[in-house]
């Protein structure tokens, strides 16, 4: 059979055993008909070996017509055999999916479950024949497995899981209210970070925002604030399309959508310290409350527009993230969700226990392509942890013999000291060191001591050690660190199919962090290594130290010294030439520290200005760091866009713990995250993160030492959901033992819980889709039409990746999608308007919570 069925209440389906008298009695001649063709058939298939699956005619409009076309049908089966069958089979599969492939889809009919004997043959090929007959043909064709799939993904032939009536239940007016408005949320709440991705440049899955787009041409939010804050009346908008008002059937197969091209996909230029660009643009700078403003200088002419620029309201986006971090709280939409994603993990186990070989064997079939070499990138890695433990000593063992008598490091006293000095002040010769003295290896005791896990970065637990050889701005200028990531960039170049997307830190205490950094890439070669690595630069959340070691006056300090250098550098590239070169191999932004550290205070309307968060005791919260990052990427990258550069993305550590609203931040303001280990928590935002497609790169090993055992990672339900996301290695220096850390996190991950070949391959192309690399370089990775949605969008000749599982991923999600936006609130036929008001139980949970936040705070 090529579909799996489960029938549920249809009103549909029930309606087709609906005709009273009249349809009683044309069935009655039908059967008739049907027992003088079993006759007929049986004389001329008396010889035929077997018999394979064809497509069925539309039935004839008389009587006399369908017996004629009954025996030419059964006559066609016996002359044409396996050529004519194979024939028939390859037409169908290129053409659109028709009523008929609905049928066969429907009747459970296809190329995989054929039966043995030539009798079981000639026999299920009537009884297909008789169903189609007993059965009315609708006027219209309705699609089997999604309301809106493409040809394109439907003509992969596979056994598929269908549940046939979801679409119904979810457009009739009987359908529970709770699911209704619960829909609506999760319309409104993917409509708003469509909104900030379009803002600030970064990426949205184009299927969902096809969706969208389809589902409501407008939506709005209404927020009507009393004058008491403790009353907030929401008003959460609905999708615009009920059941009445679907799109025709022409529109349920259309050709598959172009992708959607953003600025970043043109090919950019590549400038060096000798070829920058000479003009500089005529824009002025200032900053006020936190962000950055662009003004175009008086009496100058500039195609580029500052008034065009956007701006984020601080005010909107404070309300939107209350809103949101209520709705993960709503107990009907948490049952929604979860019973929405229970079903989808029920139904790749189905997959997998029907499909298993079939992907397995469209594997085999490509030549050379394996899992070794296909494109796999470390999308979360340190640098300053990149390498493992024993590639480290064999480094220190190797400067002290090298370099001994080298002034490398200043003493709190002032005074110059080598390499030979430190380790006899230490009483350890390079013959004593071995991997246990160095101890940079995480264990046991760093398991929900985060504190404990920071000291592993000072090797033999010495700061000045880690300051020698670990960091970027030393005595020596970084040299040492340079030179062993230089090592380490050289291995991944030499296994040519494994990339990295290395971290630098930037601290914001200094307004030159940037210069010194960019001149210590450029000095050191290290973005000679662009086909392999790309930079992404962390800011640790640490302003109150900061603060209380009087290094910054106010937060707004932070932020200048963080963005004004790249401004500058954007706007005339002269005044950082430097840090205008090396900005084109960094790709994002990332947000780090301990996220187990408890919030005092909550970002709220009230939240002090940046200018005026002075405190040395408290440190501002999460969801503030990364709105205020948010804020001024905004317009540095219609900056850039102006220079054809890439932009610069955020993508923060979130969700490996502390509390779960975190992940509600970035659901809003990030391209994509690392770890996500609380979405087990929070069936709402777990279910938007699978709608909207965030790309996730988690690290099981890393979590394990850290906070959560490997057994219990929620890895493989995420991915068997069908989240978007990839395995990475944080910190190969604590976690991993072998010159291969990535190779390693797979093999550890395929072997406890029994990955597949296709499985990893997917999770690797999910790195590489998420990644930062260049449009032109991911094209060379995954194929020239890798933007393309479904399957068109993967070449298995490049990913290894067999089209049955991205078939079924995308006829999942899409089937995902229709539910959610084409579920409208009955009200909304009496309403007349866009919008919907939130529930009494909802305004009273969003008081609830201003209330806390209050408290809080």
């Amino acid at each position: 059979m090529s579909a799996t069925e489960f029938n549920l209440p249809s009103p549909k389906r029930r309606r087709l055993t609906d005709g009273g008298d009249n349809r009683d009695a044309d069935d009655r001649k039908q059967q008739q008909a049907t027992s003088d063709s079993k006759k007929s058939s049986e004389s001329s298939t008396d010889q035929q070996l077997y018999t394979t699956t064809l497509p069925v005619p539309p039935p004839p409009a008389s009587l006399e017509s369908l017996g004629a076309a009954i025996l030419r049908r059964v006559a066609n089966v016996s002359d044409s055999g396996v050529g004519g069958a194979a024939a028939a089979a390859g037409d169908s599969g290129s053409a659109p999916a028709s009523q008929n492939d609905s049928d066969e889809l429907a009747d459970g009919s296809d190329h995989f479950n054929v039966p043995k004997f030539p009798i079981q043959r000639i026999e299920s090929q009537q009884h297909k024949l008789e169903r189609q007959l007993t059965l009315d043909t609708p006027a219209q064709a309705q699609p089997v497995l999604v309301d809106d799939i493409d040809s394109h993904t439907r003509s992969v032939q596979f056994q598929r899981v269908i549940i046939s009536g979801d679409s119904d239940l979810a457009s009739s007016a009987g359908v529970d209210e709770d699911v209704t408005e619960s829909c609506s949320h999760l319309v409104w709440a993917m409509h708003v970070r469509q909104r900030y991705m379009r803002l600030a440049g970064q990426a949205f899955c184009a299927t969902t925002a096809r969706y969208l787009c389809r589902s409501t041409s407008g939506v709005n939010t209404a927020v009507a604030t009393t004058t008491s804050s403790a009353s907030t009346t929401l008003q959460v908008p609905q999708s615009s399309t009920s059941g009445a008002d679907a799109p025709p059937s022409d529109h349920l197969l259309q050709p598959p959508p172009q992708p959607h091209h953003h600025h970043h996909h043109h090919h950019q230029p590549e400038y060096t310290l000798d070829s920058l660009p000479k003009d500089s643009l005529p824009i002025n700078l200032s900053i006020e409350s936190g962000v950055f403003r662009l003004t175009n200088c008086p009496a100058t002419e500039s195609q580029f527009n500052c008034l065009k620029i956007p701006y984020v309201d601080k005010d909107a986006f404070v309300t939107e993230h209350k809103i949101l971090i209520a709705l993960t709280s709503n107990g009907p939409l948490k049952s929604y969700c979860f019973r929405r994603l229970t079903c989808l993990q029920s139904k790749y186990q189905l997959h997998s226990l029907l499909n298993e070989l079939t992907e397995s064997a469209e594997q085999k079939l490509v030549p050379h392509r394996d899992f070794y070499n296909i494109r796999k990138v470390d999308n979360h890695i340190h640098a300053s942890s990149a390498m493992n433990q024993k590639h480290l000593l064999k480094f220190i063992k190797r400067s002290l013999k090298k370099h001994p008598d080298e002034k490398v490091y200043v003493d709190r006293s002032g005074e110059l000291l080598s390499l030979k000095q430190i380790f006899e002040a230490m009483k350890i010769t390079d013959y004593d060191l071995n991997i246990d003295m160095l101890d940079v290896h995480a264990d046991r005791h760093t398991f929900q001591r985060f504190d404990k896990f920071n000291s592993k970065y000072n090797p033999l637990g010495r700061n000045h050690l880690r300051e020698v050889f670990l960091k970027t701005d030393n005595h020596i200028g970084g040299r040492f660190f340079a030179e062993i990531l230089r090592e380490v960039m050289n291995d991944l170049k030499e296994s040519r199919y494994q990339n990295a997307e290395l971290r630098l830190s930037i601290y914001g205490r200094s307004a030159d962090e940037w210069d010194k950094l960019a001149q210590w890439a450029l000095h050191h070669g290290l973005t000679e290594f662009n086909d392999n690595v790309r930079w992404m630069i962390q800011i640790p959340r640490l302003f109150d130290v900061y603060r209380r070691h009087g290094q910054l006056d106010n937060f707004q300090t932070f932020l200048d010294n963080l963005f004004r250098p790249l401004f500058e550098a954007t706007i005339d590239p002269s005044s950082h030439p430097h840090l205008f070169v090396f900005m084109q191999s960094v790709v994002a932004f990332d947000s780090v520290d301990d996220e187990s550290k408890s919030e005092s205070v909550v970002f709220d309307h009230d939240s002090p200005e940046p200018a005026e968060w002075t405190e040395s005791q408290r440190n501002p919260p999460y969801a503030y760091y990364l709105y205020y990052l948010y804020a001024n990427l905004v317009p540095l990258n219609a900056l850039r866009r102006e220079r054809g550069l890439q932009p610069i993305v955020l993508r923060p550590h979130c969700g490996e713990a502390g509390p779960v609203h975190h992940l509600a931040t970035a659901f809003l303001l990030a391209d994509n995250i690392s770890h996500g280990l609380l979405l087990r928590k929070a069936p709402v935002l777990q279910y938007l993160y699978y709608l909207a497609q965030v790309p996730m790169a988690m690290s099981p090993l890393s979590n394990n030492s850290l906070f959560l055992p490997y057994s219990r990672s929620p890895l493989p339900d995420f991915h068997a959901k069908g989240l978007c996301v990839t395995l990475s290695t944080d910190d190969p220096l604590m976690f991993h033992f072998t010159k291969e850390p990535l190779m390693e996190e797979y093999s550890i991950a395929a072997q406890v819980w029994k990955l597949t070949n296709t499985d990893m391959c997917e999770l690797a192309r999910n790195s590489v889709i998420m990644s930062g690399f260049p449009h032109e370089v991911k094209k060379r990775w995954l194929g020239p039409a890798y933007q393309h949605e479904g399957v068109l969008g993967n070449d298995i000749r490049y990913t290894n990746l067999p089209n049955v599982r991205v078939a079924f991923r995308f006829e999942n999600l899409l089937h995902e999608l229709a539910l959610v936006t084409t579920a409208n609130p009955r009200s909304r036929a009496h309403s007349g308007h866009s919008g919907l008001s939130v529930p009494a139980a909802m305004s009273t949970r969003t008081k609830s919570m201003s209330v806390l936040f209050e408290d809080e705070g």
